[in-house]
């Protein structure tokens, strides 16, 4: 059992992890998913452990446990993807519906200091206002850029809507290579399983 594949396939869990947190850090209009996300990554962080400790104690009946799941959540994950492709086109409609709402929520006057979710954005994109600094009477600190003072003339929301599609194609990369080395780690635990029930049958059939 290659030691060195779960070892990667922690990191990938923990980095799953990561990206939960930081949409939870980040947003308030996306806990549900990033709760979902975490969930997955923990999963996958627990079953690495769980497949160290069945190769370590080489029982073949956890190493297929193991594998099992792990099959189980390739599915799951490849499905989900496909999901998500399927459903790209009403996925950022949702998008821009929840920016909208955000956009609406915001408390008036807004005044310079605003701490509002779309001022978050404002500083992380360096964007300004729905479509532009023209959406406000006096735009707020959060539109000027934090190194050079500037007002920062393009719009939120397209630049929100620009920051999903072009981490899309990374995000879905990145699960299909989580899913081939969940495959490849359920492989060397099947082989791994039968290995030690062939020894162990020679073992008793084959004394020493």
């Amino acid at each position: 059992f290659k030691p060195s594949v779960l070892v990667c396939f922690q990191l990938l869990a923990s980095a799953v992890i990561g990206i939960g947190i930081y949409i939870v850090t980040k947003f308030d209009h996306f806990h549900t998913a990033a709760i979902v996300i975490i969930g997955l990554g923990i999963v996958a962080l627990f079953l690495s452990f769980f497949g160290i400790l069945s190769a370590l104690r080489e029982n073949s009946c956890l190493l297929k446990t193991f594998a099992a799941f792990l099959i189980f959540l390739t599915v799951l994950l490849v499905l989900t993807v496909g999901f998500f492709w399927i459903f790209k086109t009403q996925l950022f409609v949702n998008v821009d519906k929840t920016f909208d709402k955000l956009w609406r929520e915001q408390p008036v006057p807004i005044k310079p200091g605003n701490a509002s979710q779309i001022a978050s954005i404002e500083r992380w994109l360096e964007c300004c206002g729905n479509s532009g600094p023209s959406d406000y009477v006096l735009p707020p600190y959060s539109c000027y850029n934090s190194q050079t003072d500037k007002l920062n003339m393009d719009g939120c929301r397209q630049k929100f809507l620009d920051y999903i599609s072009e981490r899309w194609i990374a995000f879905n990369i990145f699960a299909l290579v989580l899913a081939i080395i969940e495959l490849i780690c359920a492989t060397f635990a099947y082989v791994l399983a039968n290995s030690i029930v062939n020894r162990w049958r020679r073992s008793k059939y084959y004394p020493k």
